[in-house]
């Protein structure tokens, strides 16, 4: 969640084994809304194939994420506030995120999303748009 620039370099996740969910800062993985929950979601699937391949344990690495940015809407800036140092928002680090991981060889992470990585992001990832019509590139995920 870090590298999609989703939560601060200080912020603590861990997980409440009263709950069995994750915290955030001390925060309930509920008390967000929808969109970062999907976000919290998928790095917490991701987080447990990286754990389990690391450490030779069984996980068959592959994790399909269905719409984990769609429902995400960016924080507004408050008043005269300009940061600089984000640069990107996190949509798009979180493709930036999973196009850089190293160990992605071992691992397959298919990613269904109305929202699309910039085309940078786009050359270095198996990028596959599906349109919803035969006459324009690929119709959809199983071809008829």
């Amino acid at each position: 969640m870090r590298g999609c620039n989703f939560i601060g370099k200080e912020a603590e996740v861990k997980y409440n084994n009263t709950t069995h969910d994750l915290e955030i800062d001390n925060k309930a993985k509920a008390s967000f809304g929808k969109g970062a929950r999907a976000i919290i979601n998928s790095a917490f699937l991701l987080g447990i194939m990286n754990y389990c391949l690391s450490r030779d344990l069984c996980h068959p690495g592959v994790v399909v994420l269905d719409s984990p940015l769609t429902t995400y809407k960016e924080k507004d800036k408050k008043n005269g506030e300009n940061d600089e140092s984000v640069g990107q928002g996190t949509k798009e680090k979180f493709y930036t995120m999973l196009a850089d991981d190293k160990s992605s060889k071992s691992k397959q992470i298919i990613v269904f999303d109305n929202e699309e990585p910039s085309e940078e992001v786009k050359g270095r990832i198996n990028y596959l748009h599906f349109s919803g019509e035969a006459s324009i590139g690929r119709k959809g995920f199983i071809p008829e």
